[in-house]
């Protein structure tokens, strides 16, 4: 595992992401059993004290010829087959672990299909690799990954369920700003929810300031954290602060990003 510098990282991506769609079928599971993934961590800023908190980990793919893959396409093709999925979710999961920034919190997306091929049990794999880590000095979030599906509001609480018996925390992505898993059991369960800054600004902005200050709101309440990503430029900060949000990420912070990969 090699780290990779900002200007290769610039380079890497100054080409548009490839549609895994278009891979041959033979392409596509080289890409996974030759495990030609890697992880790039974005920071989680403090608004207030400016400070990074921890890192999300996100995904990413090559091909062969080292040209870079849509990373949600990606995942959406390895749906077409759920061992494949599992298979690749666990090592993207054991990689993000190992190559972790060693300070603040490590938050990972899992998709509740992916966690469910490993079984409704606490013996899934992914809660026996979280484990270890489990009840730290470092927090370890898993941020649940819905699919639009009206089963996951009922799955999703049995995940929070399953990992919080197991000592990892939780958070929840873009919680009642657009069709997902919202309810209140699982927004009182969670440690984190998060916004998306992009596809608030896309709304009318008195419906979404109405909206997060309820969510912000309520969450202060029963000591829930509230992240806003997406944010680009220091207008967009200022932005996100006049929200009353407690953490942010985007690219205005890249300078912060540590990428790494096989």
């Amino acid at each position: 595992m090699n780290a990779i510098n900002r200007l290769e990282l610039k380079a890497l991506f100054a080409s548009q992401a490839l549609d895994p769609h278009e891979l041959p079928a033979h392409e596509m599971l080289d890409v996974v059993m030759s495990r030609r993934f890697g992880v790039e961590y974005q920071p989680i800023v403090d608004v207030q004290a400016c400070e990074v908190m921890g890192y999300q980990a996100s995904a990413r793919f090559w091909n062969a010829e080292q040209q870079v893959l849509d990373a949600g396409r990606m995942f959406a093709s390895l749906h077409r087959n759920p061992l494949l999925l599992f298979y690749t979710e666990l090592e993207m999961k054991r990689l993000q672990i190992a190559q972790a920034p060693g300070q603040g919190w490590l938050m990972l997306d899992l998709d509740i299909d992916s966690f469910f091929e490993g079984g409704d049990h606490l013996d899934n794999p992914f809660l026996q690799l979280f484990k270890p880590h489990a009840w730290t000095e470092r927090e370890l979030l898993v941020n649940i990954v819905e699919n639009h599906n009206l089963a996951d509001a009922q799955r999703s609480q049995r995940m929070i369920e399953l990992l919080q018996q197991s000592g990892t925390s939780v958070a929840l992505e873009d919680v009642g700003v657009r069709w997902g898993m919202f309810s209140l059991s699982a927004f009182m369960d969670a440690t984190v929810i998060k916004f998306n800054g992009q596809q608030l600004r896309s709304m009318n902005e008195n419906a979404a300031q109405a909206m997060v200050d309820w969510m912000v709101s309520a969450a202060r309440r029963i000591g829930v954290h509230v992240i806003m990503s997406g944010i680009d430029s220091c207008e967009e900060f200022e932005w996100a602060k006049r929200f009353g949000v407690d953490y942010v990420q985007g690219r205005l912070f890249a300078r912060q990003e540590i990428t790494a990969k096989l």
